[in-house]
């Protein structure tokens, strides 16, 4: 299981492409897919997947507010929906009857897209983790579940884009989403469960000791990451003061766990460069400026991106990091090109 997609509902996905393309730099985007009637018999949508590394981006649409994506849009507004879990098919196929057995809200039958060979099914925000995840697998054989599957003749229309605008940006990588959760320990347990992989505490990122951190605004947590290929990862934050403005949004919106924010990281020795350049795009940047972050040692720069400009996204972007097999960050200096002492002295 890898984690492969984050997904968001907008109201127009045609003007919510091009601001991605804007934020991301269209030298950063490998392939852009357009799709018209995509359904899975709940939600019909339209919109755009958009090829970035190493987690993808889709922006939908629904065409009404019935289904699950249409009834967030109307109660919410724009955001982050969901993401997807990429499975092998046999492991998708195991999962699928794992869940149930648990008791889990999946869909009452898998999606089978005929126009791609791909099989999906969700897990409902309803569950314990409280958002909502949908697991995917591309087909190389028929489904052994096949007469609990509804075989659908979608999406109906999809084609490459050609992107004729260009937006030339340094190194940007979508590489994480936050999770807010309201039982530190519980979720845990549940997202290894769901995830299929341990959690790692992570209060300093370079050597995985445990700690709360305090993030400067009003919320104390600890964090814990599940580490995925690529340096992906899911990372589930628990304030672990009660007033803080993370548990006060969860409380207004009653649920258990909600999608809080987007991370990229951005070619070390240009992080200024990018927000400046975010900056005289008309981004609304939420610090005045790049921020160092001290605690611990981290070293990092760091800033953020309004919803507000973003499709009701948060969006934060650090200076490039990647993390191997212990999970323990390091420094990425694969393409700086600006510095004094070589960052090949550590080698």
């Amino acid at each position: 299981m890898d984690f492969g997609c984050i997904n968001l509902v907008v109201k127009n996905p045609d003007v919510a492409m091009m601001t991605y393309l804007k934020l991301m730099g269209t030298n950063n985007v490998q392939e852009v897919i357009k799709l018209e009637g995509l359904t899975d018999t709940v939600d019909t949508v339209d919109g755009y997947y958009m090829k970035t590394r190493p987690l993808h981006l889709g922006v939908f649409t629904p065409r009404d507010s019935k289904g699950r994506m249409g009834q967030y849009l109307e109660k919410y507004g724009e955001g982050i929906h969901h993401i997807d879990m990429f499975l092998g098919q046999d492991e998708f196929e195991e999962t699928y009857a794992r869940f149930k057995k648990e008791g889990r809200p999946v869909s009452e039958k898998v999606a089978y897209i005929g126009r791609f060979s791909e099989a999906w099914f969700w897990l409902d925000g309803s569950g314990e983790q409280g958002v909502p995840i949908k697991y995917a697998t591309k087909t190389y054989r028929g489904l052994s579940m096949w007469e609990n599957t509804d075989y659908l003749d979608t999406p109906r229309k999809f084609r490459k884009i050609k992107i004729t605008e260009e937006y030339i940006r340094p190194r940007v990588v979508i590489n994480s989403v936050m999770v807010t959760v309201n039982d530190w320990e519980h979720q845990r347990q549940i997202w290894s469960s769901i995830v299929s992989r341990p959690a790692t505490e992570q209060g300093n990122i370079f050597t995985l000791e445990p700690g709360q951190v305090d993030d400067g605004r009003g919320n104390i947590f600890v964090p814990v990451r599940f580490q995925f290929s690529q340096s992906k990862g899911i990372n589930l934050y628990c304030a672990l003061n009660k007033e803080a403005p993370i548990n006060k949004v969860m409380g207004r919106r009653g649920v258990t766990g909600m999608f809080h924010n987007l991370a990229g990281y951005v070619t070390r020795d240009r992080v200024h460069e990018y927000f400046k350049q975010l900056e005289e795009s008309d981004f609304a940047m939420v610090d005045p400026k790049p921020a160092l972050n001290k605690n611990k040692g981290n070293g990092n720069y760091f800033f953020f991106v309004h919803p507000i400009c973003t499709h009701g996204v948060l969006w934060e972007f650090v200076s490039m990091f990647t993390r191997g097999e212990t999970v323990k960050a390091r420094f990425d200096w694969s393409d700086t090109e600006i510095f004094m002492v070589p960052p090949d002295v550590n080698k």
